[in-house]
């Protein structure tokens, strides 16, 4: 599926997943990928949002193509600069008030990490989010970055658990795809667009859309981590989403990566890859489908989403399996090498039979 070795694609995921992240403050990844693309003379840009547009292949011909993750994960923003050892911060993201009674926390600041612990949550729902009241054990201030005290990454079993696989494991894949273009020297051209404030209503799609930066005619892929379903379950190859909460993706781009994926099952018999509608929440291809996009989606199942362990009632690490991750890999990798969307002139071969009452059969 992939010319890259495993060990390639782990130290990838490793880097992003160590880097904290939150709605409107993903400087840290930010940063990793700035210096991903520019080890890799891979030309990169940042818009007034902080959304990155890196695009591989520049001057070769346009593919109209662009994978699309976002940079942020469920998380804290001080609000204050603390007193003593309360500290006061705003959450953003889907997380139910039951999660946070006494959870851990982990602050990021210029002068180290601060651990703390929720005293009391409140909803804010001027600016869809919490008001949260925490414990800590040292000083923190105010914009600093807080996440779920979680290890930033572990695999264990051939699953990979951290606390923000949604959605820096999706940066970690379109990275790789970056990297594996380049190592293989593919003269193709291919957009990726990291965006921000995903998690706190979509905003940095939004603002990339309103900004006309990508040609009304490039096929947008939004690359995502979706919760597990009793329908779509890990381990049982990438999913090529037809829809999420919201909508239903465009049907060409769909049938488009359906026969990339089914290309590729043809040449490896490994390759395991699902259809499913992953209505457990919405991604950004609603938002480039109401700017009028021809979009399709491609994630892969997501243990444990928004830190929610349901059986314990407890916030617990994300994860995900490294299977499902390399099947994604595969199929980016399809895709790529196929035609895009639209620039295909083939038609389904269908054959006319009558039948004895005049009926006329296309088959």
């Amino acid at each position: 599926m992939s010319t890259q070795t495993p060990s390639d694609i782990a130290d990838i995921v490793r880097g992003i997943l160590a880097c904290p992240t939150a709605p409107f403050r993903e400087q840290h990844v930010r940063s990793y990928i700035e210096q991903f693309c520019a080890v890799r003379n891979i030309a990169l840009s940042c818009d007034s949002m902080g959304n990155l547009i890196a695009v591989y292949g520049h001057g070769c011909p346009d593919t109209r193509l662009a994978f699309c993750a976002h940079m942020d994960h469920p998380g804290f923003i001080v609000s204050a600069d603390a007193r003593g050892t309360t500290a006061r911060a705003v959450f953003y993201g889907g997380v139910d008030k039951a999660y946070f009674k006494e959870a851990g926390v982990r602050f990021f600041t210029d002068e180290g990490q601060v651990r703390g612990r929720v005293a009391s949550v409140q909803a804010d729902p001027s600016f869809r989010r919490k008001r949260v009241r925490l414990h800590i054990s040292g000083p923190v201030r105010r914009g600093d970055i807080g996440m779920w005290d979680l290890p930033g990454c572990q695999v264990r079993n051939g699953r990979i658990f951290s606390r923000a696989c949604d959605d820096l494991v999706g940066c970690a894949a379109v990275l790789a795809l970056l990297d594996q273009l380049q190592r293989r020297g593919v003269r193709k051209k291919v957009t990726a667009c990291f965006t921000v404030a995903e998690e706190a209503g979509l905003h940095g799609a939004k603002h990339l859309c309103r900004s006309g930066v990508l040609s009304k005619k490039t096929c947008v892929l939004s690359i995502e981590t979706s919760s597990v379903l009793p329908t779509a379950k890990m381990g049982d190859g990438v999913i090529i989403r037809v829809g999420d909460r919201t909508s239903i993706f465009d049907p060409s781009v769909t049938a488009f990566l359906l026969d990339a994926a089914a290309s590729l099952q043809k040449q490896d018999k490994t390759f395991r890859f699902q259809r499913k509608l992953m209505d457990a929440g919405t991604c950004e291809a609603s938002v480039f489908s109401r700017f009028g996009y021809v979009c399709g989606a491609i994630c892969i199942p997501l243990g444990n989403y928004h830190n929610r362990n349901v059986r314990t009632g407890q916030i617990g690490s994300e994860f995900v399996s490294a299977d499902d991750l390399h099947a994604m890999l595969g199929l980016f990798a399809a895709v790529v090498n196929a035609a895009p969307p639209g620039a295909s002139t083939s038609r389904p071969r269908y054959t006319l039979r009558k039948g004895d009452l005049g009926e006329r059969f296309y088959e």
